[in-house]
């Protein structure tokens, strides 16, 4: 509006706002703001100080841009001072700061000293005590602890006193930091248990705010990880699981309390596992198998019914890997399992595409397994990921299920296919469910005993979209005549009237899908940003379906306060989701989070005709009285033995959550 009207001024200030917007989630957020500033010195206005800080505080970021982002700095600073500006002054010391030490330039100091001087002088105490924690940061690069800790504690005494928990929570991460390096290990974790009280102060606030709570616990996240490794460190692997468990998926625990009215209060200091061991006395024939991972580490726990947990680690993952072509290298575990690691398992027959992205988000694009970027990390094979994650506890695993607690990016596995040296899949042996946590499987199980519904299903396959609107540019979703006939055949199977096409509409939908025990969803869905396309309801033929007309969203999800038992979510990749500290938020815990007690997902889509087999075998033992475990288990087992051996075909399923079992007689 602002180009339209020819105004550059306001034009200019909105490129600049859009750069603020952008700074940590698109990369061309420099070019935008250097637009900005270009188009401000046209007519001499005085914003591009504000400009040029913001320039340089992104070229920061970067190694190669650390000269540039001093420049930038200079210049901002010398605009600064024309205007009298103190306070914005400390700003651009600040930011000439932290480009010279990126640089190794020791005047990095002088500048920080000289923020530190303004910001005194101008009273600001919250600027005073982040320059504190600047010139902390400078002593601890050199090597100087005890200067580092000097200025860190003045900081926080500063913080602690204007009430500012981020800005304390940021000292406390600082200060524990600095005792590790001097191996004083009590007393950093003293500091880390005083930064986690603090998070736990400011979620009191953020219980009504899920994505709030999550992005909180994503950007502090780590320090549940550090306290976990200074336990271990220390010789207490049951405080270091405590410490773990502690920050595992913490927002959709509480969401669960909220939803099932518990109580949901944790010790912050992890003196025992007593929550954790209660958990698996009602898992009397199953092992719990906790991992966490940092760097090229991986930890393990063992959890079982009256045994003590059992502790193992690997400290290099790359030691345990098959050597590789020349020039492919593993780092991390991170690097390990990339988006498409498994890739070379995937079905190659007829699939029908249940995912959906609108035009204007490309679809992923799949690169042939035997291309390599130049600098690609290397593609674990199914033996090489049961080497890492189970061979280490392998003697260990004497019970008949498997509770898998991963961490990040271990929820892409499809632990069903892992294999051993013999070439056994893990799946022959066990049954397997994935839990995000003990608490929130804690909370499943303590919740009500009429809460969730004994009887009803609601089966959605094929909803007829058509086009429609999406962020107001024209839709056209494709039916899917595939997902038709699996619904029509669970119907049968269950004996329950599917909504199909025109009839699978979201207001249908949300009118049945809060009373009834049962709910499998066939259609187009998008696992990342947790929404479901569902058919519209007739409109006037003056306006086409909106986005609210059609898409079932996660927020949308969690406010539904689900009573289902189990949830199908046959949609492709129906698992996946945004990797947080969290777990993986995406369209499962949106489920979960509302109230469902079990979700049974899907790492990647399978064959049209493989998909229909399998679930005609999993819904006919699940009419037969079995669990949602049990029948997954014989699913899986009956396509490997009746032509669907490719592990592509049968493997990408996953249960998580309960293991519950379903009474159709009802």
């Amino acid at each position: 509006m602002a180009n339209e009207l020819g105004d550059r001024r306001i034009e200019a200030m909105c490129y600049n706002h859009l750069g603020a917007a952008m700074k940590w989630t698109d990369a061309s957020r420099h070019e935008v703001l250097k637009k900005s500033l270009l188009m401000l010195k046209e007519f001499g206005g005085r914003m591009p100080g504000t400009c040029i800080f913001k320039i340089g505080s992104k070229a920061s970021l970067s190694n190669s841009g650390c000269a540039k982002a001093k420049e930038y700095h200079e210049k901002a600073l010398a605009i600064q001072k024309e205007l009298g500006n103190r306070e914005n002054e400390v700003s651009c010391y600040i930011g000439l700061g932290d480009a010279c030490q990126s640089l190794g330039d020791d005047k990095a100091k002088e500048y920080y000293e000289q923020a530190l001087g303004i910001a005194k002088e101008t009273g600001n105490r919250e600027k005073e005590a982040r320059c504190y924690d600047k010139l902390g940061s400078f002593f601890e690069s050199i090597g100087d602890y005890y200067m580092a800790k000097q200025y860190f504690k003045k900081g926080l005494t500063i913080s602690k006193q204007n009430g500012n928990k981020l800005l304390q929570l940021q000292h406390y991460l600082s200060l524990s930091r600095i005792l590790q390096w001097e191996d004083n290990f009590n007393e950093s974790i003293s500091y880390l248990l005083a930064g986690i009280d603090t998070i736990e102060k400011i979620r009191q606030h953020l219980t009504d705010y899920d994505q709030f709570n999550i992005s909180l616990l994503d950007m502090n996240g780590k320090i549940f990880q550090v306290l976990s490794l200074s336990y271990s460190v220390a010789g207490h692997p049951s405080q270091a699981l405590h410490a773990l468990e502690f920050g595992r998926a913490r927002a959709l625990a509480d969401l669960l309390s909220s939803q099932y009215a518990l109580e949901n209060k944790m010790s912050v200091e992890p003196q025992s596992c007593d929550g954790i061991e209660s958990v698996m006395k009602n898992e009397r024939d199953s092992v719990g198998l906790y991992i966490s991972y940092f760097l090229e580490m991986i930890r393990f726990w063992i959890v079982k019914e009256d045994q003590a947990i059992a502790y193992r680690e690997i400290m290099n993952i790359n030691d345990c890997l098959d050597k590789k072509a020349p020039g492919i290298t593993v780092r991390t575990l991170d690097d390990l399992f990339i988006d498409e690691t498994f890739r070379n398992i995937l079905p190659q027959g007829r699939c029908e595409d249940r995912s959906w992205f609108h035009s204007s988000c490309d679809p992923p694009k799949r690169k042939p397994a035997q291309q390599h970027d130049e600098n690609q990390q290397a593609i674990v094979t199914l033996a090489e990921c049961y080497k890492l994650i189970i061979a280490p506890v392998a003697e260990l695993l004497d019970k008949s299920d498997i509770l898998i607690f991963p961490e990040g990016s271990l929820f892409k596995v499809p632990f069903a296919a892992l294999k051993d040296a013999s070439g056994k899949h893990l799946s022959e042996t066990f049954r397997i469910r994935v839990v995000p946590s003990f608490t929130t499987l804690k909370l499943i199980r303590d919740s009500p005993e009429d809460y969730h519904s004994q009887t009803g299903a609601l089966i959605v396959g094929d909803p007829e979209v058509g086009e429609v609107l999406y962020k107001g540019s024209p839709e056209q979703v494709s039916r899917l005549p595939f997902a038709r006939e699996e619904a029509k055949m669970i119907g049968e199977l269950i004996g329950t009237q599917p909504l199909l096409g025109k009839e699978a509409t979201k207001k249908a939908v949300l009118q049945s899908i809060n009373s009834v025990s049962l709910i499998h969803f066939a259609c187009h869905g998008d696992a990342e940003r947790g929404e479901i396309v569902l058919a519209p309801s007739p409109l006037s033929r003056d306006r086409k379906p909106e986005e609210e007309d059609y898409l079932l969203k996660m927020d949308e999800i969690s406010k539904v306060r689900l009573r289902a038992k189990l949830v199908v979510l046959s949609c492709c990749h129906s698992a996946k989701g945004e990797i947080k500290t969290e777990g993986v938020v995406g369209i499962a815990r949106a489920f979960l989070g509302s109230g469902a007690r079990s979700v049974l997902v899907a790492l990647w889509a399978i064959e049209d005709i493989a998909t229909k087999h399998f679930m005609s075998s999993f819904y006919e033992h699940l009419v037969s009285g079995e669990s949602a475990s049990e029948s997954l288990h014989q699913a899986m087992k009956w396509m490997r033995e009746n032509g669907f051996s490719d592990v592509g075909q049968w493997a990408p399923f996953i249960l998580i959550g309960d293991n519950v079992t379903l009474d159709f007689g009802k």
